[in-house]
C-alpha cells in the first residue's frame, strides 16, 4: 500500500505524538546496542554512540504504517529494535515496482541517504503486527556533527570497511514479483509469433513420444487466435491478482501468494487444451467439442507450471542477472532461458501424460504411466537392472523415466523459446511504447 505525501505526513505527527517522553536508561542502552551494530557506527566510541542516541525517540508502529515515501527528502533514520519492513521502490524509467534488500545489517533505515538529505529510494512501510524503532531527525543528527567533528571520521572510516559492489540489489522474494499494467498489443503479437514456434516444436515432441509423424502447423486458423488469447490471459490474470490481492493482509500471506500464482495456470487450462488437441487429429479422431477434455487433469499442473515460470519465474532469474550484465535486454534474455529450462524439466511428466492421454484416450493413466516409463528408461538402465529384483528393477527404471523422461530436451527448448520469444517481444514493445511516452513528454 502506497501513500501520499499529506498521509506519510500525517503518519509521522501520529508517531511523534504516540511518545514525547525521554527515553528510560534501559532504552537508551538499548539504543546504543543497535546503533554499534550498524556499519555506519560500528567504529563510533561507546561515548559519542551515547550522545547519538540521546537525540533518538522511540516509536511503536502500526501495521502498513509507512514510515518513509521514494521521493521525499530524507530527514530522518530509524533503527529498529522489533518487527520487519518492506521496502519498494518504483523504477522511474520502466515503472515496474521492486522489493529491495539492502546488503546491511538490518537495524538501520535510510541512514545513508539521511546524510546527504537526498530523495528518499524506496517507500518503507511496517509489515508486521508492530514495529518498534527509534527515530533520529536529520537536523539534529547534523548539528551533533557539527558539536563533535570526530564522529563523522570515525563514520567515514566504518562506512569504507563495509563498501563493496553491489551493496544494493534488487532482489524480490519468490511469488513476490509485480506484473505492471499488461500491454494487450505486445502480448498479442508475440504470441501470435510464438504459436507457429509453439505448434512446430509439440509436433516434434508427439513424433518422438509416439513414433507417429505429424503436421507441423495443423489448424493454425484455431491455433493462433487461441494462443493469443491464452497468453493474454494469462498476463491479465496476473495483473488482476497483484492489483486485487493483498496477500499481507491475510494470516498466511505465503499461501495466499501461492494461489495466486497457481490461479493463471489453472483457470487458462481449457484455453490450452483445445491448443493440444489441435496438435492431436492425426491419432485422436473424436471431435473437438470432445477431444480438447482428453488429460485435462496432468495438463492443469502443466500449466501451473507453465504460468509460473512465464510469470514470476522469469521475473526472479531476471532481477538476480541483471546487476551482472549491462543490457536489459540480455537479463530479460537470460531470465527467460533460466526460467525456461527449470519450467520445461518440471512440466514435462505432466505433459507427457496429458499428451499420452489426448492421443489414447481408452487408455487408464495408469496403463499411459507405465508406457511413458518403458518409452524412457535408456537402454543402459534397462541392461543394468536385467536381472535384478522385481520390485527394484521396478523402482529404478520409474526413477530413471521420471527424472530422465523421454523427450525432455524437446520439450524444454519449446518453453526456453517460447519464453525468450514471449518476454522478449513483450519487453522490446513496452519499452518501445515508454520511450515514446518519455519523448512527447519531454523528459
Amino acid at each position: 500500500r502506497t501513500c501520499t505525501k499529506k498521509k506519510c505526513r500525517a503518519t509521522h505527527r501520529s508517531l511523534i505524538m504516540l511518545n514525547n517522553n525521554k527515553q528510560s536508561t534501559e532504552q537508551l542502552e538499548d539504543c546504543k546496542s543497535l546503533l554499534a551494530q550498524t556499519e555506519m557506527f560500528q567504529k563510533v566510541p561507546p561515548t559519542d554512540l551515547t550522545a547519538i542516541a540521546n537525540l533518538m525517540k522511540y516509536r511503536v508502529l502500526a501495521k502498513n504504517d509507512v514510515l518513509l515515501q521514494q521521493g521525499e527528502s530524507s530527514d530522518r533514520l530509524y533503527l529498529m529494535k522489533k518487527g520487519d519492513v518492506v521496502r519498494n521502490h518504483i523504477d522511474e524509467e520502466t515503472g515496474r515496482e521492486q522489493t529491495v534488500e539492502f546488503a546491511i545489517k538490518a537495524t538501520s533505515i535510510n541512514s545513508m541517504r539521511c546524510i546527504s538529505g537526498g530523495p528518499i529510494f524506496a517507500t518503507t512501510k511496517c509489515i508486521t503486527d508492530e514495529c518498534k524503532v527509534y527515530e533520529l531527525m536529520r537536523s539534529d543528527f547534523l548539528s551533533l556533527l557539527k558539536q563533535k567533528p570526530d564522529i563523522s571520521i570515525k563514520i567515514a572510516e566504518g562506512l569504507c570497511e563495509e563498501i563493496r559492489s553491489g551493496s544494493r540489489k534488487y532482489a524480490t522474494p519468490f511469488f513476490q514479483q509485480q506484473q505492471q499494467d499488461v500491454n494487450i498489443p505486445a502480448v498479442t503479437i508475440a504470441a501470435g509469433i510464438e504459436s507457429y514456434y509453439r505448434s512446430a516444436l509439440n509436433a516434434m515432441l508427439n513424433r518422438r513420444l509416439t513414433g507417429v509423424k505429424a503436421e507441423w502447423f495443423p489448424q493454425m486458423h484455431i491455433q493462433v487466435p487461441t494462443r493469443i488469447a491464452y497468453m493474454c490471459g494469462l498476463k491479465w490474470l496476473r495483473v488482476q491478482s497483484d492489483k486485487h490481492i493483498h496477500p499481507d493482509a491475510y494470516a498466511y500471506p505465503q499461501f495466499v501468494r501461492l494461489g495466486a500464482a497457481f490461479a493463471p495456470g489453472i483457470l487458462m487450462t481449457p484455453v490450452s487444451s483445445v491448443l493440444e488437441a489441435s496438435n492431436a487429429g492425426h491419432m485422436n479422431n473424436e471431435s473437438m467439442t470432445t477431444r480438447w477434455m482428453r488429460g485435462i487433469v496432468p495438463r492443469c499442473g502443466r500449466e501451473i507450471i507453465f504460468g509460473i515460470g512465464l510469470n514470476q519465474m522469469s521475473d526472479y532469474f531476471e532481477e538476480r542477472l541483471q546487476p551482472h550484465v549491462q543490457s536489459n535486454v540480455v537479463a530479460n534474455a537470460l531470465g527467460s532461458l533460466s526460467a525456461g529450462v527449470v519450467s520445461g524439466y518440471l512440466s514435462h511428466v505432466p505433459h507427457n501424460l496429458s499428451t499420452f492421454k489426448l492421443l489414447e484416450p481408452q487408455r487408464s493413466y495408469w496403463e499411459l504411466y507405465k508406457a511413458f516409463v518403458d518409452k524412457s528408461v535408456p537402454p543402459a538402465i534397462d541392461k543394468m537392472v536385467k536381472h535384478w529384483p522385481s520390485t527394484t528393477k521396478t523402482v529404478t527404471r520409474t526413477v530413471f523415466a521420471t527424472l530422465l523422461p523421454r523427450g525432455v530436451m524437446i520439450r524444454t527448448v519449446q518453453i526456453v523459446g517460447s519464453f525468450m520469444l514471449l518476454n522478449g517481444t513483450i519487453n522490446y514493445l513496452h519499452e518501445r511504447e515508454h520511450k515514446k511516452i518519455q519523448q512527447a513528454l519531454g523528459t
